[in-house]
């Protein structure tokens, strides 16, 4: 569901800030989630409906083992099952591996294979490639016997802490694990995730969308979002309301406070600034959510704001701002940067 950066709506890249450490800038993105009304009442009432709905989606988790991805630590049962017994002594029928932290398994005969993000399947589709070198159509089984994979979340939640997957989870399982959320949450759930290779990915879900009734979270992208797997590694952080959010291209991607009145210029400042070196200051985007069930996205010409030839727009609760990555810029800074050494790739790409 990690979708290509042009087709996003609301995924840019960056560095997950005090919360993942990555080792690059390219990215890919998800779009947020299908918004849904703002329920009726009081902040306590909107509270308790989506506390009511995180329970329900956890009573009634179907979550299948196979969609399990594996990590450091889990305990793997691998069975060969065409092993003729005069042969087990030599190649065993069965093992039991442990998940190193670099998440590699050992195996007879075979030797090393990484088995971390991967599925049951997974594995055993490259065990059996292993293996066809030395049993003929071998017929290969494997079981996770123990979880040991874990999950942080964090911000207006009861109990925020680390926990440990034990089979498939959920954005709206870790939620319930966590005890809900508090009075003091927003309208958002944000998810991080860092790949095998250092990428930093991430997803903003409305809260709000939990508090419907159960069929406003059953169809389309609603499902793939609230009913995203888990993985090892992730972050789920419910920020507090009256924050606003800032990621791609900018110093410090991330939740800050709307303790007073921001325009656009004044949030890219907190957030770090904008890198003028990657960023695309033509296609800055503002997200914002409205009581009913319309996302509106504000288009900003950053050029034009700091030339003084447009307003700057104000920021509001919940905004999500979006600094996209300039695909010439960071082919430049990426490739070309690497070759021309001492020179600042800003040099070369001027700051829009």
């Amino acid at each position: 569901m990690w979708i290509d950066f042009k087709l996003a709506v609301l995924m840019v890249p960056g560095l997950l800030t005090a919360v993942l450490a990555c080792g690059s800038v390219a990215e890919q993105k998800t779009p947020m989630a299908a918004q849904a009304p703002r329920p009726t009442g009081d902040s306590s009432t909107a509270v308790n409906e989506i506390n009511k709905a995180l329970s329900l989606s956890a009573s009634q988790a179907t979550g299948s083992a196979l969609d399990y991805r594996v990590g450091p630590d889990d305990l793997l049962q691998v069975t060969i099952y065409n092993i003729p017994e005069q042969e087990a002594r030599s190649t065993p029928r069965m093992v039991i591996l442990r998940v190193s932290q670099q998440g590699m398994i050992v195996v007879p005969l075979a030797g090393e294979l990484s088995v971390k993000g991967k599925t049951v399947a997974d594995i055993q589709s490259e065990l059996a490639k292993l293996y066809s070198k030395y049993i003929r159509n071998p017929q290969i089984g494997v079981m996770v016997t123990e979880y040991r994979q874990r999950v942080s979340v964090m911000g207006a939640v009861q109990k925020p802490g680390v926990f440990e997957l034990t089979g498939p989870k959920t954005v709206m399982d870790m939620l319930a694990l966590a005890g809900g959320v508090t009075d003091r949450a927003g309208n958002q759930v944000h998810v991080y995730r860092q790949d095998d290779k250092g990428n930093r990915q991430s997803m903003v879900i409305d809260l709000l969308v939990l508090a419907n009734n159960t069929g406003a979270i059953t169809e389309g992208k609603n499902v793939q979002a609230v009913n995203m797997p888990m993985q090892a590694g992730d972050v789920v952080n419910v920020p507090q309301s009256g924050m606003f959010f800032v990621d791609g291209a900018v110093g410090k991607p991330g939740s800050y406070p709307l303790g007073r009145n921001y325009s656009l210029r004044q949030a890219l400042a907190t957030a770090g600034g904008v890198d003028p070196e990657l960023a695309d200051y033509s296609a800055v985007t503002i997200n914002r959510r409205h009581a009913s069930d319309k996302m509106e996205t504000i288009a900003v010409d950053l050029n034009s704001v700091i030339e003084g030839k447009a307003a700057d727009p104000q920021v509001q609760p919940d905004d999500v701002i979006l600094v996209p990555m300039s695909g010439f810029k960071y082919f430049v800074k990426r490739f070309i940067g690497t070759i021309v050494s001492g020179v600042s790739v800003g040099s070369f790409v001027g700051g829009s």
